[in-house]
């Protein structure tokens, strides 16, 4: 028995960028890095799998070939497969943009996930693609949409062509045709369109010029005609529009409302309902005076409409009222969404029950950074370590390009399954579990600690576990290593039927944590790391504090 302890349970719950957990939710964590919740069990963690490569463009052998289209098939080598824009998912098929590092213009292509198979795009020529745009800093991101049978792409590329914008005719999907031009009708552009979303069956489009921003909406189910002049909405001002994004609104006499959510930079966002065609269009600003100035951010999600908001991940409900950001006041994470360093090459998209994040963060060295908000459960867990350039919901999973990774399309999974797997791009996945600074117990003294149980769950095959407890300035009071006993069956090696075939598996239970010393400290806390593996569940940690008789000292820590 140890005079004058106390125990002290951290349950970890969710990732906060607080600074003292004294003032947060209990079971805040500074780091669930490549860990996320295990789905059967509150409180307990498990690694994430990998993302799994679907899409490269650099294996077509001889660079732009028939996959891409004939007048890029003698573009060069492989190597000449640059940076994928933007994409977008039809079906089984991916459709999208990528750079031609010999031409710098931005090409057309077309994927079959379900044969693994570039398919041909027709109509490319040198002179209807854009200009490919700089890979870092701040950026007018590529949008598509479909809008009948169009998949139109706007582009800031198409600046430096004659053309406005250019769209995949889809009318046989397995057979798209490429094109590039300007609307026809009562209204043409000027300057190329910065964002293209679909709205009751017309294109609705995003023009900035200088004089009066506007949203001009085409013929319904025809996005390259405008037939009349009135088919505009301007906002009174000359703010630059951001992004669109569809939100669906709940009718106090019932049923659904669509409405387009239109932001303007991160000072108004407006709500668009009816349509032209039955005399009831409306747009109304709506009661929050904020915005975006991350396109890419704007996604929806079963609560509705989020978007990264310069303050922190907001989301429209369907009732059109605003959150306060998600995490603020240490519930979540905020200051790296507050802090973003290049706000347009922000991305966001969510499915089933996941928001996902990415931001670059100039406060840390890695700075690139996947958060991702669990919305059933109401935490944030990060940050991961496959941050996405573009991403997009796909079937229950995500596909996504990754940061400074050209020419390639991932599928990155948010739940274990049978045949995931913990190498990604080349690396061996691995896992940290920080604590914040452990809770001030108000008794104004330092604390001994002997006694630690930490509930693990993995595999006699699991490489050593490493864990240390740090003191507020980081510096280690101690380390130690947990190992793993027994061994797995190895074939041969035993008579079938007397052994057990494979892992043996250590089931969650308490382990001890044999420290060398007692650790003395006035805050500190806690870090476990290791591989990943799927045998890994990592949750509740048990400190026996002792009580000393010397008032808090920072410098007594040992």
């Amino acid at each position: 028995m140890i005079r004058n302890a106390q125990p002290l349970v951290w349950r970890p719950r969710g990732v906060s960028d607080t600074l003292d957990s004294s003032s947060a939710f209990e079971g805040a964590m500074t780091f669930l890095t490549n860990l996320i919740p295990d789905p059967s069990t509150s409180g307990l963690f498990q690694c994430r799998p990998a993302a799994i490569k679907l899409i490269d463009a650099t294996m077509m052998g001889g660079g732009f070939s028939s996959g891409f289209s004939s007048g890029f098939q003698t573009a060069g080598t492989s190597s000449t497969a640059g940076t994928i824009s933007v994409f977008h998912i039809f079906s089984n098929l991916v459709y999208g943009m990528i750079g031609n590092t010999a031409t710098g213009f931005d090409t057309p292509f077309c994927f079959n996930l379900s044969t693994n198979t570039f398919i041909t795009v027709s109509g490319v020529t040198s002179s209807n693609v854009p200009q490919s745009q700089p890979t870092s800093g701040p950026w007018t991101p590529p949008i598509m949409d479909l809008i009948g049978t169009k998949l139109v792409v706007t582009h800031p590329g198409f600046s430096a062509t004659s053309s406005m914008f250019g769209w995949f005719d889809l009318t046989t999907p397995t057979a798209p045709v490429w094109n590039a031009g300007n609307l026809t009708g009562a209204i043409t552009f000027s300057i190329p369109p910065t964002f293209v979303a679909q709205f009751n069956g017309r294109a609705y489009y995003i023009v900035n010029v200088v004089v009066q921003p506007a949203v001009v909406f085409s013929d319904i189910f025809n996005p390259l005609n405008v037939t009349n002049a009135t088919q505009v909405v301007t906002f009174g001002d000359t703010i630059p529009l951001t992004a669109l994004g569809q939100l669906r609104l709940f009718n106090q006499l019932g049923g659904i409302i669509q409405a387009l959510i239109i932001f303007k930079g991160v000072s108004n966002t407006y709500q668009l309902t009816g349509d032209s065609a039955l005399n009831n269009l409306t747009l109304n600003a709506m009661n929050f005076a904020t915005g975006t100035r991350s396109p890419l951010s704007v996604c929806s999600t079963p609560k509705g409409l989020a978007f990264l908001a310069p303050d922190g991940l907001r989301i429209i409900d369907f009732q059109a009222n605003i959150s306060d950001p998600i995490g603020v006041d240490g519930k979540g994470i905020v200051v790296p969404f507050i802090n973003v360093a290049v706000p347009s090459r922000a991305v966001a998209a969510c499915n089933v029950d996941v928001i996902r994040v990415t931001v670059q963060n100039p406060l840390v060295t890695q700075q690139q950074q996947e958060w991702w908000y669990h919305i059933s459960r109401g935490i944030w867990t990060g940050p991961h370590t496959f941050p996405a350039a573009l991403i997009q919901p796909f079937q229950a999973s995500f596909l996504l390009t990754g940061v400074g990774i050209p020419a390639k399309i991932w599928q990155s999974d948010t739940v274990q399954s049978l045949s995931g797997a913990f190498v990604e791009n080349g690396l061996q996945m691995t896992w940290i579990y920080q604590t914040t600074l452990l809770p001030d117990l108000d008794i104004m003294s330092n604390y001994s600690v002997k006694q630690t149980t930490f509930d693990l769950a993995f595999a006699a095959t699991t490489p050593p576990i490493a864990i240390n407890f740090q003191d507020q300035q980081g510096v280690v009071i101690d380390s130690i290593q947990i190992v793993p006993t027994g061994s797995s069956a190895i074939w041969g090696q035993f008579n079938w039927g007397s052994s057990v075939w494979g892992s043996s598996l250590l089931a969650l239970a308490p382990r001890r944590l044999p420290w060398r010393n007692a650790l003395s400290f006035s805050r500190g806390f806690f870090e476990a790391n290791g591989q990943s593996a799927s045998a890994i569940k990592l949750g509740t940690l048990r400190l026996m504090l002792q009580k000393l008789k010397f008032l808090t000292d920072v410098q007594a820590a040992a």
